[in-house]
């Protein structure tokens, strides 16, 4: 399954998005998705823009708009496609405006947003605080402008920027950047990857950000760190993702460096539970009974590991390696 992505101003979003998500999928940053552009090139007025004059919402062709993405668009792909229940609006100028009515309904189908260098209409800001601080579902918003855009722009962003910054929800996850030297118009291609990287932190590896901001700050194992991350990528984003490798070895460096070796057992059993058919397990099993003296005990396992599977880093001879070196040990030792 996949989640569903709807760019707007489609005509010419289209493959900035497309272009990106491909890239950071075929790297395992974001997960594979379904991408819907919405041609805008002659309605983007009448789809965005007819709002009414006193509480500045859709009216008219732009609530027929409305109804079209939140009844229609999303309904026909989940009906004909195997989509998650995760779905991402992105937005430009205008349309990165329209994108917070969807959010500003209770009944929101979309949880990630991407508005790069929103043009607001009128007391927009305020309702996003308003609406944002009152959410009861995760929600993942990036928001992206220049320091060469439109000035109205600039500042608007900067300002509801602060504003989100105090807000103490933990469903939120908010991200600004203010870009350098950047137009209004080569803004999207730059800022639409960091974008998804936001909306999809979650999914992504264990990398040096994550480890060093969150995981060696973490008060619970980092075994139940993982297992957490794992059910949050669930949860967040309905994607059942198998237990990367690269993330088993994260946590195992981390074992290292505060030496509670004892979490090695925990790590095995996962690791028997995720890479049941790989030495991955007996490699941690047989390190928590060499790290904690029981040499003998983890040389055996070593061994009868051969039989089982290589992983990326990790193969059956440096295990047998490992062995014979504690064989050698236990035999100067005698």
């Amino acid at each position: 399954q996949y989640p569903l992505i709807i760019v707007l101003d489609g005509d010419y979003m289209f493959e900035a998005v497309s272009g990106s998500v491909d890239y950071l999928s075929y790297w395992g940053n974001i997960p594979e998705s379904i991408i819907v552009g919405v041609n805008q090139i002659n309605s983007r007025y009448d789809d965005c823009s007819v709002l009414d004059n006193v509480d500045f919402v859709p009216i008219s062709s732009s609530a027929k708009f409305y109804d079209f993405i939140s009844k229609e668009l999303i309904s026909h792909f989940d009906k004909n496609y195997r989509t998650t229940k995760f779905k991402v609006a992105v937005g430009h100028e205008t349309t990165a405006n329209f994108i917070n009515y969807l959010l500003l309904n209770k009944e929101n189908p979309v949880s990630g947003f991407i508005a790069i260098s929103p043009k607001f209409s009128y007391n927009m800001e305020n309702y996003l605080i308003e609406r944002l601080g009152k959410v009861k579902t995760n929600v993942f918003y990036y928001m992206a402008s220049s320091d060469r855009d439109f000035k109205s722009i600039d500042e608007r962003t900067k300002e509801l920027s602060n504003n989100l910054s105090s807000l103490k929800n933990d469903l939120i996850s908010f991200k600004y950047k203010q870009y350098k030297d950047l137009t209004h118009y080569n803004l999207p291609i730059h800022s639409v990857s960091e974008g998804f990287e936001h909306v999809f932190a979650t999914y992504s590896a264990i990398n040096s950000i994550e480890y060093d901001s969150i995981l060696k700050k973490t008060e619970i194992s980092p075994v139940k760190y993982l297992i957490n991350k794992y059910d949050n990528i669930a949860n967040y984003y309905d994607i059942n993702k198998s237990f990367l490798v690269n993330d088993f070895r994260a946590i195992e460096k981390y074992i290292e460096e505060i030496e509670q070796f004892r979490y090695y057992k925990d790590l095995s059993k996962l690791a028997f539970d995720k890479h049941p058919k790989t030495i991955l397990a007996s490699y941690y099993m047989g390190l928590y009974h060499e790290r904690n003296g029981n040499t003998a005990k983890a040389m055996h396992i070593y061994r009868s590991a051969y039989t089982l599977e290589d992983v990326d880093g990790i193969t059956k001879d440096q295990l047998l390696e490992r062995a014979d070196i504690i064989s050698d040990d236990l035999n100067n030792n005698e």
